[in-house]
């Protein structure tokens, strides 16, 4: 698979001074899925993967570790089983890196869903959570499965502003925020500013109809339901090394830090989707537009200058140059950004430092001459050596495996997202019964939409 990465558009801000515009070429604008939270409602005509999954489990229990595990004959279907499973009747957890799936036993499966996918941060930009999806589903049909319906639970959607430092914007300042949100929080660390939070726990939502007139909706929020999230986003990444080349791909550079990017985050679960109707995931794509439109630009706004709040003028304040930015962002003009080339969730670098000072460790307590670089080495060599010698040869007694290469399938399991070997194509049963997911909007089969 090829390299790639999409961006909407590139915009220059009047309040940026005009060196900075010279050093950036104008703010680079990326968009995309952050997470990802949804159900599949299952019609499984056999119980071979049930089967299988309890074996797996019960092996992990026996173990008391979780165990590498191959559904089919293709790499990416290679994932790592749980002791354990999820609470509301998930009896199995599978995971591959950041993508977790559970799944139940459950016989009221048209009421609850019975397979439950998280795809994580890094999986939803490598390889794309719509190559995930098509993984999943293939993997449920290779199983005498049939997705019957979905819906979802949560979803991140964010805008990363690439040449923007968040330092520039002031956002920090609560006067200039007209927001529905009842909670607002800013983020130092130490003297450096980070970022900023807002969150609505009370009160009404009050989302406009077809017409703009708003409605009422009388549900009750808790913590998380809605959120907005804008933070400096090189910043946040810097300690986790495994994310640098992911995001430098995204962005377009060959550093991660090489310019700043602030990144504006919305974070919505699913009582607030339903309010907009959007119970399954070929809503969330059809009406991603009218939601980021909602978020943006009536439950919360950025504004210029601060609020005259005491006699309530925040109709007539203007919009910063910034934020208009950030209204104008149309989610159907492009694809998402992705990394198209997989890469591995962990970073070689800093794994390398690691062993290699604790093979320095063990040679010194052993004493080896340190005289020169080649004696230094040759002592670290040696306690590798020394150490797969002692360890190599054994074996698990309840598999009969060498003990080192399950440790290896596992931990090539949470490095590698879905793309560590070739996702392939579609076969005709995919076409009946699967997504449909590649250069289109993905969606269910017709007749996998009947109830």
């Amino acid at each position: 698979m090829q390299d790639q990465h999409v961006k909407n558009q590139t915009v220059t801000f009047d309040f940026l001074s005009e060196s900075q515009d010279r050093l950036t070429g104008g703010v680079e604008i990326s968009k995309g899925f952050d997470r990802l939270k949804f159900g599949f409602y299952v019609d499984f005509k056999s119980e071979r993967l049930f089967d299988i999954l309890s074996y797996a489990k019960k092996e992990a229990q026996e173990n008391r570790s979780e165990i590498p595990l191959q559904l089919t004959m293709d790499p990416d279907d290679c994932y790592n089983c749980h002791t354990n499973g999820k609470a509301g009747g998930f009896n199995f957890r599978l995971t591959r890196a950041d993508l977790s799936i559970f799944v139940s036993t459950r016989a009221n499966w048209m009421e609850t869903p019975n397979v439950y996918v998280d795809i994580g941060s890094a999986s939803c930009w490598s390889p794309g959570y719509k190559k995930v999806i098509n993984q999943i589903s293939k993997l449920i049909n290779y199983y005498d499965g049939r997705i019957v319906k979905n819906s979802v639970s949560e979803v991140h959607f964010c805008s990363d502003f690439i040449g923007l430092d968040i330092d520039r914007l002031g956002i920090q300042r609560r006067d200039r925020w007209v927001m529905r949100a009842n909670k607002f929080n800013t983020y130092y660390d130490c003297n450096k500013f980070s970022g900023i939070s807002l969150a609505q726990t009370e009160g009404e939502l009050d989302i406009p109809d077809n017409e703009g007139n708003f409605i009422e909706t009388g549900i009750v929020l808790g913590q998380g339901d809605i959120m907005l999230r804008i933070y400096d986003k090189v910043f946040e990444i810097k300690r986790n090394k495994s994310k640098h080349s992911l995001f430098a791909s995204v962005w377009g550079k060959e550093e991660y830090d090489e310019q700043p990017v602030t990144r504006v985050e919305y974070q919505l679960r699913k009582k607030v989707l339903k309010q907009f109707r959007i119970r399954t995931l070929e809503d969330l794509y059809s009406k991603i537009n009218s939601v980021w439109q909602y978020c943006t630009c009536h439950w919360s706004r950025y504004c210029s200058s601060p609020i005259d709040s005491i006699n309530r003028h925040q109709d007539r304040a203007e919009v910063h140059e910034f934020w208009q930015a950030v209204q104008n962002l149309d989610w159907n003009s492009q694809s998402p950004a992705i990394r198209q080339k997989t890469i591995p969730q962990k970073d070689e670098h800093s794994l390398a430092d690691q062993m290699v000072g604790c093979a320095i460790n063990i040679a010194a307590i052993n004493r080896y001459p340190a005289d020169t670089v080649d004696n230094i080495r040759g002592a670290v060599h040696f306690a590798i050596e020394e150490w797969f010698r002692r360890k190599g040869g054994e074996t698990n007694k309840k598999t009969g495996r060498p003990i080192l290469l399950e440790k290896m399938e596992k931990t090539t399991n949470e490095v590698w997202p879905y793309g560590y070997g070739e996702v392939h194509g579609y076969t005709q049963r995919d076409i009946e019964y699967g997504f449909l997911a590649e250069g289109k909007e993905i969606h269910l089969h017709q007749r996998s939409m009947e109830n």
